[in-house]
Order: structure tokens, then C-alpha cells, then sequence
């Protein structure tokens, strides 16, 4: 046979001396992370690049070994907003290696560039607002109208959360008539935009009056689920007012440019819904006191009005006092039924809105479940920041109270 001839051994170091020869050493290398995992203190994972549909086109398997990991998770906590996770786009740089014996390439992470991450991350969210921008899609949510008293909430957020806690004792501190439809779903990690378009979609399908999508604080990165392009979509496209509170205080997500009303927290997001309900009840306090000047106001007119005619009656002959007697006659009747008329409609429409506020009594709220606990000196435990160890805490539940001790605080 003509040619050259090689065993297995000499293929796979001509192979690898020619990689080592063409890059020269340890090269950068951008690309997203996929198939995370860790073994025995080594990470590894797979950089991977996508097509516009997300489908894989290359990717290459890097290692991080244990000796390298302490330089490289050190650089990741001065920057303080970049993990190696899955589904985010790194620069790593690390030699290209053949592993002989198994057969295959390998990238040996030696180092990384949290800038490009974040750079990244801003690209895309850039990129998600152009393409919203050019189908219309950033003001279609904020141009549905909202109900006046929008009592049926869809809330959207991981179960049993501090952002869960904090709306839900914000809306029970406002004791009105809430109707509150929990919807368990991730709120970050991978998967999780999928997780929160289906939530919107089941909030719609319950024909609540809004939607609250909420979720504490966090990283750059563990809120930038809330830039990505299906979150953002499913928010848009939402046929029912969707209200945020995300837990940043600089950055403004995606998801709350594009929602009806973006608030900073999910306190800042109930309380928004809370003052909205409390102008209704105003408006109508307001009515009351405007109907009763009215009808002081007329019964005043006509009370002047009878004087004048008694004293004309007085001095004029009987036919005028006839005529007035039976104008009063008239208009007494015609206020009479006027004002039964306006009265029973009010008193309508308190007993409507007595029997919401009823719903959810205290007593009632605490009788589901709930419970409401304050320090030994009156005030409310919102956070665990609020207690101290040693501090004395007495919980109002359905049917009394717990007095208790705390011996340690933590927080999520």
C-alpha cells in the first residue's frame, strides 16, 4: 500500500501537535454554556453555539479543572453579577487539547472574561427591544384599559418566596376584597422563560382582572430571565394588564418596559394596585358626601321657598295661598321620590361593597391560613431583617395567638 501508515498513538499526536501548532497555546473562546456539571471538584460543560431557531451548530467540551477553578471563581466574585450556569454566554480561554486515550477534543478553561458576559447580556436585551420596537409590541400592553377596582389578581411568582410574602401582606394590610389566583413558576435558571410564558397564559385563561408578576431581588444575571424575548413577548401580547415588580433598584428589565405598570418590588407592585382600589373607595365617599349637600342644600331651597309662601299666603289672598300649597305639595313628592329613588340606589351599592370588604376580613384571611406576627413591641415582622435573636414574637392566628422566642434569623 502506498502512502504513509500510522498506528492510532502516532495519528492522534500528529493530530494534536498540528492543533497545539496552528492556535499556539491556550485561545479565547465565546460561546454559551450547555450540560453544566460538577465531579469530584472539576466543572465541566459543553460551549456550544446556536442557530437563529436555537439549535446547537458547534460546541466543544470544556474542562475546568480543580487547581484552576479558585483563579476563576475568584475573578467571578469581583465582578459580582457572572456564574457558570447554564444558557449564559461566556469568553473563556483555555488550550485546546486531545485526550488520547478517549478520543476527543477538549478546552482546559484557565481563565475567564466577566465583561463580555454582561456585554452580552445588554446586546441581547438591546436586540429583544429593537425587535419589539419594529412589531409594536412596546406599548400593547400599556394600552389596555384596567377595570376601576381591579380586585381578581392572578399573581405569578415561586412559591412560598419573600416576594410571594411581602405582596400578599401588603394586600391584606389594605383589607379590601381581594381575590388572589396563585400560579407557582421559576423565576430564574434555566427553562425558566418558559415556565413564566405558560403562567401568563393560564392567568389569561382564568379571566382574572390583572396580572402581577413579581420576584425578589437578585444579580444582573439571575434577573436577565426577565429580558429575554419569550418573557417579553408573553407580557405584550397579554390580553389582560400585567403589572411587575422585580426586585432592581437601577436596572429596568425588558419585561417591565413592556408591562402596564412596572414597579420596583413586589411590595412597590401590590401597593400600586392597593392605591388604585383605594381611589374607587374614595371617589365613592366622595359621592356620598357630595348627595347629602345636595339634598341638605335642597331642602334648605325649599324650606325658604315655603317660608316666602306662607308669609305671601298671609298677606295675599286664599287663591295664592291654594296655588303655593300645592306647589309645595308637588315638589315635596318630587323630592321625596327623587331622593328615595337616589338613596336606595347608594344604599345598593354600599351593601355591594360591604359584603367584598367582608370577604376578607382579617378573621377570615387568618382562618385560610394566614397568619400575622409583630415583635413585643406592636410592630409588624415583614423580613427577618425586623428580628432579632432573643427578640419576643407574638403570631395572631384564627383562633389566638403564639407567643414565641427567636433564637436565629436568615435570610433567602
Amino acid at each position: 500500500m502506498s502512502g504513509v501508515n500510522y498506528t492510532v498513538t502516532e495519528l492522534m499526536t500528529a493530530t494534536a501537535d498540528a492543533i497545539k501548532a496552528r492556535l499556539g497555546g491556550a485561545v479565547w473562546v465565546d460561546g454559551e454554556i450547555s450540560g453544566a456539571r460538577e465531579s469530584r471538584g472539576h466543572f465541566y460543560f459543553d460551549l456550544v453555539d446556536r442557530d437563529e431557531k436555537g439549535a446547537v451548530t458547534a460546541k466543544v467540551p470544556v474542562a475546568l479543572w480543580s487547581r484552576a477553578r479558585p483563579k476563576v471563581e475568584q475573578k467571578l466574585q469581583s465582578a459580582g453579577t457572572v456564574r457558570l450556569e447554564e444558557g449564559v454566554k461566556v469568553r473563556i480561554r483555555g488550550p485546546l487539547e486531545l485526550w488520547l486515550a478517549g478520543g476527543r477534543l477538549q478546552l482546559s478553561m484557565q481563565d475567564i472574561d466577566p465583561a463580555f458576559t454582561l456585554e452580552a447580556l445588554e446586546s441581547e436585551r438591546e436586540r429583544v427591544l429593537a425587535v419589539l420596537r419594529a412589531e409594536n409590541l412596546i406599548d400593547r400592553n400599556r394600552s389596555l384599559a384596567l377595570i376601576p377596582m381591579p380586585l381578581h389578581i392572578a399573581l405569578i411568582t415561586a412559591d412560598e418566596s419573600a416576594a410571594q410574602a411581602d405582596f400578599m401582606h401588603s394586600l391584606i394590610e389594605s383589607r379590601l376584597p381581594w381575590r388572589v389566583e396563585f400560579i407557582d413558576s421559576k423565576v430564574q435558571g434555566a427553562g425558566a422563560e418558559r415556565t413564566i410564558a405558560a403562567a401568563l397564559r393560564t392567568a389569561q385563561s382564568n379571566k382574572v382582572d390583572v396580572i402581577a408578576l413579581v420576584r425578589g431581588g437578585g444579580s444582573r444575571l439571575d434577573l436577565a430571565i426577565f429580558d429575554h424575548e419569550v418573557v417579553a413577548r408573553a407580557i405584550a401580547t397579554s390580553s389582560i394588564p400585567v403589572f411587575t415588580g422585580i426586585g432592581h433598584e437601577i436596572d429596568t428589565s425588558v419585561a417591565d418596559v413592556v408591562a402596564h405598570c412596572a414597579s420596583k418590588t413586589p411590595t412597590a407592585c401590590a401597593e400600586a394596585l392597593v392605591d388604585i382600589a383605594l381611589e374607587v373607595v374614595t371617589r365613592g365617599e366622595t359621592a356620598w358626601s357630595d348627595i347629602a349637600e345636595i339634598v341638605s342644600t335642597t331642602l334648605d331651597v325649599e324650606r325658604e321657598r315655603l317660608a316666602r309662601s306662607a308669609r305671601h299666603a298671609a298677606l295675599g289672598a286664599r287663591t295664592r295661598l291654594t296655588v303655593e300649597r300645592h306647589r309645595l305639595s308637588t315638589t315635596t313628592s318630587r323630592l321625596n321620590r327623587s331622593l328615595e329613588t337616589t338613596m336606595k340606589s347608594e344604599k345598593q351599592s354600599l351593601d355591594l361593597f360591604a359584603a367584598r370588604l367582608s370577604a376578607v376580613d382579617p378573621v377570615r384571611t387568618l382562618a385560610r391560613g394566614w397568619s400575622i406576627t409583630r415583635t413585643d413591641r406592636g410592630t409588624v415582622v415583614r423580613r427577618s431583617a425586623d428580628v432579632s435573636p432573643g427578640d419576643t414574637l407574638v403570631t395572631t392566628v384564627s383562633d389566638g395567638t403564639i407567643t414565641s422566642t427567636a433564637t436565629a434569623t436568615a435570610t433567602d
